[in-house]
């Protein structure tokens, strides 16, 4: 009895464990079938991008910005897919909005995009990924999935906004202006083995004197300092290394300029985001670009009968420093930022510039034209200021130039005062 009563408790458990083994398979294979759907959506979505970014650049750019051009694109994400998988009618619609959301979103980035605390996203590898916070360096844990993600995401981000980017053209700088981004993409052969990528944030609106003295930027001095200069006509060049804060403090002293000072604001890609009444900002068109190329030396020259107060060549980093001491000479008030070592030579960085636009001026000329056209330079240092200096002359038989400083305390948090003469440095209040 007690046999026959074990033998049916075991066929019971036998039952029991066949069932729970056909579930437990069943599972399993839904999840492989639904891991190989995932992985195959995956595989789909790149082909598709890769092929747009191939033939439809141009499309690629107008659904950036024009909503009607989004039918176009969609429709030959459906022809596409279709041509690549015979399923992929099963999840067509999954598959549009992530193609969409990949063409026109930051994908894995995106969350670094929103941060409000970064300033940089590099990447040199689709694993090898750093993020500047709080102007602090850091390496993130996001990656792309395989190189072909990341190649066609670098390409991407160019192409959106206009830009030419291939083997010939292999280097590339465009704007995003709804995200206030700046983006360099190089890609091979002049990148040996990667795509690098570079996108540098500004913020959505200019910091207040007062809010960079509390990030310890500059001191209470400084601020009584840069409104002197912002109410007065004085010609200011802002100077310093990559990241140290040139252009922010450029957007800060632009918001504190009288309200009816006519500034015309030139640059290659938008950066400053001016706030401030009576600004017009413009920028330079290149060739690649297509339709009719427009320069600084155009912006300049039209601005000459705009009547305008002030340019804002924005960064300079070649030819443009011409265009600066031409602009500055004629009478306009200018302002500028440009790469630096020191307050003390960045005049002779500005003439290393210029020389390759300058037609065959004496150098002697130029220096004394920037002389008598720069009134202050801005020297920061790891997003504070450093030194301060009045551009006083040119002396041609020492070659050199005269200036004296009006802060040479390198440690802004403290609360050393500026050396201040109201009537030189200030000559005149609009």
């Amino acid at each position: 009895m007690t046999i026959v009563q074990n033998c049916e408790l075991l066929n019971r458990r036998l039952a029991a464990y066949s069932s729970e083994r056909k579930n437990l398979v069943f599972t399993l294979r839904e999840q492989e079938s639904q891991e190989k759907d995932d992985t195959a959506l995956a595989g789909l979505i790149t082909q598709v991008c890769s092929r747009l970014l191939e033939e439809h650049p141009e499309l690629i750019n107008r659904a950036t910005n024009q909503t009607a051009e989004r039918d176009v694109l969609l429709n030959l994400i459906t022809q596409y897919a279709e041509q690549y998988s015979i399923r992929s009618g099963l999840y067509i619609n999954e598959l549009q909005k992530k193609v969409v959301d990949s063409l026109f979103g930051y994908g894995p980035l995106q969350y670094l995009i929103d941060d409000p605390d970064i300033s940089d996203i590099d990447a040199v590898s689709p694993s090898e990924i750093t993020v500047k916070k709080n102007g602090i360096r850091l390496r993130i844990s996001t990656c792309f999935e395989n190189a072909a993600d990341y190649e066609t995401y670098c390409r991407l981000l160019i192409i959106r906004q206009g830009g030419l980017i291939n083997e010939n053209d292999s280097h590339c700088r465009v704007t995003d202006s709804e995200y206030h981004l700046r983006i360099n993409v190089t890609v091979p052969p002049r990148s040996l083995k990667y795509s690098s990528l570079s996108i540098r944030k500004h913020s959505a609106s200019a910091k207040t004197l007062e809010e960079l003295a509390s990030v310890e930027m500059l001191n209470i001095n400084d601020i009584a300092l840069l409104k002197h200069l912002a109410a007065s006509d004085n010609s200011i060049l802002i100077c310093g290394k990559g990241g140290s804060g040139k252009t922010t403090l450029l957007r800060s002293l632009i918001n504190v300029m009288p309200p009816l000072e006519r500034i015309l604001i030139a640059e290659s890609d938008s950066e400053i985001y001016a706030e401030k009444a009576c600004c017009l900002s413009q920028r330079i068109r290149r060739s690649n670009e297509g339709g009719r190329p427009v320069s600084l030396r155009d912006l300049i020259s039209d601005g000459l009968t705009m009547s305008l107060d002030t340019y804002c060549i924005g960064e300079i980093v070649g030819d443009e420093a011409y265009e600066f001491i031409r602009a500055a000479y004629s009478g306009h008030r200018c302002l500028a930022t440009v790469h630096a070592i020191s307050a003390e030579d960045a005049l002779d960085r500005l003439i290393s510039l210029a020389r390759g636009a300058s037609s065959g001026e004496h150098e002697h000329t130029l220096r004394n034209m920037l002389a008598r056209s720069l009134d202050i330079i801005i020297y920061l240092e790891d997003f504070k200021i450093g030194s301060v200096i009045r551009v006083i002359g040119y002396n041609k038989e020492r070659y050199d130039y005269e200036y004296e400083f009006i802060r040479e305390n390198k440690n802004a948090g403290t609360g050393t005062s500026f050396n201040i003469n109201a009537e030189s440095l200030v000559p005149s209040q609009k």
